[in-house]
């Protein structure tokens, strides 16, 4: 009788906490879709909706609380609660989306908390176990002091680099080693000039320049290992190279926006490798052959090329016909190497070779 007495107070203690999470959610989704109903302009569930998920954490945390006390429930609760909290800063515009990218640099803390948990378990340790969210709800935290997106906004400082041509250089090389913000290049009657904003706090970008009688190599990256973005700010490039050299382009971005116009520029060969964010390429016709390697990461991809250049586009994936727009690209070969050409290609006086990795981003080809 004792067990069973037992075991009634514990499926009622049971019953307790999944009311009281129920409940709150309830409440909470009444309350945003109420207020929409009456003040639809606030955008109200576009901007709340994290409302309904701090309140299930604050349910969850509350119903830790109830006998049997459940210290795992209670941090479970402080979990969900700081995730909801750090997604309501995302929806009204006080903390970037970007947050949560920038959080994949920090993913060797999921492996110390799946640890905790797994010593937790085996050992039949609370402590251990507690250790877990207690690391994510940290690192969640830190992270956000860090980035300084609430408490102190670092402002930003202007380099600049710039020579002019020089006569006799014919071909160039140039690298160019991006992480987070925004990368545009573009041609300018100068060997180059570079602008960089950078956050206030960081040193001035590594500008290589090696020059020969022929021939010059730039190589340009930060001279910081930049991880968040602070605030609304954001890191920006401008660079802009000789129109009259033939380049060949190395260029690695991270999480950034990355509009590259080599439509003006001469160049024979791109290599460029994407992170997470957008790219896009607009390609030129001042040489009569290019060739272009392009791993998109994860972001999103628009390629441009001339409508009178013949294009051969090899890709990784299967694609269809609505990723090509005012150009006329058709598959050749077989169906499963993903080749397409256009039909002048073999005659065309300016050429250009695509190959592209699109992994899981959307992508676009199109004629201008």
């Amino acid at each position: 009788m004792a067990e069973a007495g037992y075991a009634i107070e514990e499926s009622r203690g049971h019953g307790s906490r999944s009311g009281l999470v129920i409940g709150l959610i309830f409440i909470s989704l009444g309350v945003v879709f109420l207020i929409d109903k009456f003040y639809p302009g606030l955008g109200f569930i576009s901007k709340m909706w994290p409302v309904v998920i701090i309140a299930w954490g604050l349910a969850v945390f509350v119903a830790g609380f109830l006998p049997p006390l459940s210290i795992s429930r209670v941090l479970e609760g402080g979990l969900i609660g700081t995730i909801g909290v750090i997604l309501l800063f995302n929806t009204i515009g006080k903390v970037p989306f970007d947050y949560w990218l920038n959080l994949a640099v920090l993913w060797p803390v999921a492996l110390i908390a799946a640890g905790f948990a797994i010593l937790g378990a085996v050992n039949q340790n609370m402590i251990l176990r507690s250790l877990a969210p207690v690391t994510i709800i940290a690192t969640l935290i830190l992270a956000l002091v860090y980035q300084n997106v609430i408490f102190k906004d670092r402002g930003m400082t202007d380099f600049s680099f710039s020579r002019s041509m020089a006569s006799g250089i014919k071909k160039g090389s140039a690298s160019m080693d991006f992480s987070v913000g925004k990368l545009s290049l573009g041609a300018t009657n100068k060997l180059y000039n570079i602008d960089a904003k950078e956050f206030a706090d960081a040193k001035k970008p590594q500008l290589d320049v090696s020059q020969g009688d022929s021939a010059v190599d730039l190589r340009i990256k930060p001279q910081n290992n930049v991880r968040f973005l602070p605030g609304n700010r954001e890191r920006e490039w401008t660079v802009l190279l000789s129109r009259d050299i033939d380049w060949e382009f190395n260029v690695k971005t991270g999480v950034s926006k990355s509009e590259l116009d080599l439509s003006k520029l001469k160049v024979s060969k791109l290599n460029l490798k994407g992170g997470v964010g957008s790219i896009k390429v607009r390609f030129g016709d001042r040489v009569k052959k290019a060739n272009a390697v392009i791993n998109a990461g994860v972001s999103q991809l628009r390629v441009l090329v001339p409508k009178a250049t013949g294009v051969r586009l090899k890709v990784n994936r299967g694609i269809s016909s609505s990723d090509f727009r005012n150009i006329n690209l058709r598959r050749v070969g077989r169906e499963d190497d993903n080749v397409f050409e256009t039909p002048d290609y073999e005659q065309a006086g300016k050429k250009l070779n695509l190959d592209i990795d699109i992994g899981v981003s959307n992508f676009a080809v199109e004629g201008y």
